[in-house]
């Protein structure tokens, strides 16, 4: 399947030190020639202005580059009127443009400041420890937004000092992994933990549905078979396996994060629809487990219309222990609930019709078990924080991996992101990729 997203391209240590050496670089560019950089977005900002005054008179001749393509008065008309308007804000008002940039800056600085401030009243409640310093970087975040908003063109030198700082951690991160690719995986394992900087949330939030796209467009176009959606590393079973959900679209586009190990699947979600808030923004976290994980993945496929992306990781004996451990201490700090269906069940409740939650319908098709938290910070699920991602890092974390959520709150954008990279380097324990994708091409075959 010629897919240039999903063909196998090992990355080697090469690359990697390429890759690192270039965000180190551009990283010491924002830091010390910020007035190269402003000097360089100006020039860019003078050469869109000219091709759009090209594009403008193109466009009111009515010249257009794609071919058996007739423009109508009223379309040449619209267009140049755009085009010359777009090249005029560029070339008569480069100050308003070059605010957009530090505005917008401000605020996602802001709004993540809001988050935080959300996740300490959420920990609050939940009376969970060491919050203090959450509130703290929301207050400095909400502060700084703000100053940002008001003041954007002052704001620019400092925004470059922080998208500096990034890329030089970004860029030192690619340089360790290099440096750690030449080790043998038992010695790799040994680290406990691996600190990872994962890219902002808006970066990679949606890359697993733009994959999903591509994975559609192929199968409409080309001969495939489910080997084509099978690539292994190494010929043997993997250990534990992180799961990524991902739908056509409405928020299935965003993605959801499960894990299996030894035999079941756990997720975590809000799954009790009567404690919705903020259409299920906020609710009470359920963490849920299903033994049957080809049927779990029928279902999230038939009903759910999903795809799901696997990546199977495989463990040394003291990674799963430690992943066991996690998972008994969090088994702990938990209490069974039921959903609609199986309260009804017990009751001897047969209703007209059948319930429609998410919860009730896998107990009825897979019979799940579903847990609520006594206390701690997935008592309260919340989309934006204490959501599935994080559920499944704190557990799959024990294998000696961890994302730094600098920007508080990792998706399963970003765990693909993560996850495939880990997958195309040679020396990794993940050692397999599935897609699990639902297609009627195949289930005639």
């Amino acid at each position: 399947m010629n897919i240039k997203a999903l063909k196998i391209k090992n990355i080697d240590v090469y690359s990697m030190t390429f890759s690192g050496v270039l965000y180190l670089g551009l990283g010491v560019v924002f830091l010390t020639q910020k007035e190269t950089v402003t000097l360089a977005v100006k020039s860019m900002l003078n050469i869109l202005a000219i091709l759009f005054t090209i594009t403008a008179i193109f466009q009111i001749i009515g010249f257009t580059p794609i071919k058996k393509k007739r423009l109508n008065s009223i379309s040449r008309l619209f267009g140049f009127v755009t085009n010359l308007i777009m090249a005029s804000t560029l070339y008569f008002k480069p100050t308003f443009v070059l605010s957009i940039f530090p505005i917008s800056f401000g605020i996602y600085a802001f709004f993540s400041g809001i988050i935080r401030l959300l996740i300490y009243m959420q920990y609050r409640k939940n009376k969970v420890e060491r919050r203090f310093f959450i509130v703290v970087v929301a207050i400095i975040l909400i502060l700084f937004g703000m100053i940002i908003i008001v003041h954007p063109l002052a704001s620019i030198l400092s925004i470059y000092s922080i998208i500096g700082v990034f890329f030089i951690i970004y860029g030192i991160s690619f340089i360790i992994d290099a440096l750690l690719d030449g080790l043998s995986i038992e010695m790799k394992n040994s680290f406990k933990r691996r600190i990872r900087i994962n890219l902002p949330v808006f970066m990679v939030a949606f890359i697993p549905h733009k994959i999903l796209m591509k994975i559609n467009k192929a199968l409409e176009t080309e001969e495939i078979n489910e080997e084509n959606l099978i690539i292994l590393k190494e010929d043997t079973d993997f250990d534990l396996e992180v799961l990524i959900h991902v739908g056509d679209k409405g928020i299935s586009a965003f993605g959801h994060v499960d894990i299996w190990f030894e035999g079941k699947v756990m997720t975590y979600g809000s799954y009790d629809e009567d404690t919705y808030k903020l259409a299920g923004l906020i609710s009470d976290g359920v963490l849920m487990e299903i033994f049957n994980k080809e049927k779990y993945i029928e279902f999230s496929q038939k009903h759910m219309g999903k795809t799901l992306f696997g990546f199977g990781l495989k463990l040394n004996e003291g990674q799963k222990k430690r992943v066991r451990d996690k998972i008994e201490d969090i088994h702990k700090n938990l209490y069974e609930w039921y959903p609609k269906s199986k309260t009804d069940e017990e009751l001897g409740i047969i209703p007209e019709i059948p319930c429609k939650d998410y919860a009730s319908m896998v107990y009825e098709k897979l019979k799940g078990k579903f847990y609520k938290f006594i206390k701690g910070p997935f008592k309260t699920y919340f989309a934006l924080n204490t959501n599935c991602v994080l559920l499944a890092d704190t557990i799959v974390g024990q294998t000696g991996i961890d994302l730094v959520k600098i920007q508080g709150l990792i998706s399963p954008g970003a765990y693909f992101e993560f996850f495939n990279r880990e997958f195309l380097r040679k020396n990794s324990f993940v050692i397999s990729r599935t897609i699990y994708h639902k297609d009627d091409k195949l289930e005639k075959e």
